[in-house]
This record gives C-alpha cells, structure tokens and sequence, in this order.
C-alpha cells in the first residue's frame, strides 16, 4: 500500500493518463499572461511526464524539468532524447526543495504545476518562493498554479466536472473520479490530507520576500475553485 505522496508519484498511477487534459486547458490559456521567445529559458518544477516540454520544446531555447519520481523523469527523457535543450534532473525525494540541481542558472520562467497542494506545510510553500525567487531572471516570471486555498473537496469535484463538460471531456473525467475513490490515491489522500493555504498566506509570505505578486482571476486550470499565483520579477 502507497504511505505518502512521494510514493504515490514514484508508481503508475490514476493520473498517468489523465494529465494532459488538465494541462491542455491550461496551454490553451497561459500565453495571455507569458510570452514565449527563442530566448526564454524555462523552469518546471514538478515536471511529472514532461506535459510542458512536450508543447514547447521547439518554441523556448531551454526548458529545465525538476521532479521527484524517476519514473516521470525516465519517461521524460526518452521522449525528449533528440532534443538537446531538454533537460529533466531529479530531486531527492527525502529533500524536495533541494533545488541545487539547477543552481547557478537563472530562468525567464518558472511554471509551477498542481505540486503545492502535496507539501506537508505553509513553511515548505513559503522556501518554494524563495527557491524561485534565487533562481529568477530580470524580468522573469512565476506562475504557481492549481493552488487549493480554501477547504471544500466537494466544491474541486464540482468545478472540475463543470470544466469537463465545456471542454467534452465530462465522460473521461467521472471515469477517473470513480478509479481516485478506489485507488491508492484517495487512501493517500486519507492518510496525509492536501495542503490548503489562504490567499493571505502566499501574499503576506511574498511581501516578505519583496516579491511583487498577485492572484489573477483567469482560471488557468479546469479546476476553478483552485487559484493561480502571478510572480513578476
């Protein structure tokens, strides 16, 4: 039996399948926010099968993908095998916010994916902002998306079903609902809850960093109850 999250993520999965209709939504709708250059280097963090490589590979001059699970990253890298400004490093998993992988560089972009919500505590949010904001470029931005800040699974089921019928995808989504419900997931997710951190929470910890942040009102992601932190730097 699966016992944390950071097992959960290292075997196959309910979400293996399922991801790329979450990120296509939120492909769909990024670009009114960021801008994409031949010069634009790109941080991932919380990479998982390389969703994000996948789309822009060809339109950035670097995209660095940082994960947890060597089997997302190995699955990754032979896809991406041909592309020589790919890359995916693996972060131990006893120490997640280790990000001297990619230390020394400096980044555009730093995308942030649905990772948040699987931290054990506010304080590990608040060393992710300042690992981000080490690692941003002038003039960079951060977006770390799919934030649960407010108690109501219900209300996520609610607004991620919604979504999955404007997009036609309603049918896909009940079937991964109903697999979650008898899967190591939910089991998982009884043991170690999902982290919920309020709006003021990831503010008053940005301020304290001199970071200059807000939450937009565009849902980036098909669960519109979840938020969406902007970083600009």
């Amino acid at each position: 039996m699966t016992a944390t999250w950071l097992d959960f993520w290292q075997t196959e999965n309910e979400f293996d399948e399922s991801m790329s209709a979450n990120y296509a939504y939120f492909l769909a709708h990024v670009e009114t926010l960021v801008s994409l250059t031949s010069g634009t280097r790109v941080l991932d963090i919380g990479s998982g099968p390389g969703n994000l490589e996948d789309a822009w590979y060809n339109r950035v001059a670097e995209l660095h993908g940082i994960d947890i699970s060597e089997r997302y990253n190995a699955l990754a890298r032979t896809k991406h095998a041909d592309h020589s400004t790919v890359f995916f490093h693996d972060l131990p998993a006893d120490d997640y916010l280790n990000f001297s992988v990619v230390a020394g560089r400096q980044f555009d972009l730093v995308i942030v994916m649905s990772v948040v919500q699987y931290y054990r505590n506010a304080n590990e949010a608040m060393q992710l902002l300042a690992n981000i904001k080490q690692l941003a470029a002038p003039g960079a931005k951060a977006l770390i998306c799919d934030l649960i800040v407010e108690e109501g699974v219900m209300g996520d089921v609610l607004s991620i079903l919604g979504r999955s019928l404007r997009q036609g995808q309603l049918l896909t989504m009940l079937k991964l609902l109903f697999r979650l419900r008898f899967s190591d997931y939910y089991e998982v997710r009884k043991q170690n809850g999902i982290l919920v951190i309020p709006e003021s929470v990831w503010l008053a910890g940005c301020k304290r960093l001199g970071l200059n942040a807000r939450f937009i009102a565009e849902p980036l992601t098909m669960q519109q109850e979840r938020r969406n932190l902007l970083i600009e730097f």
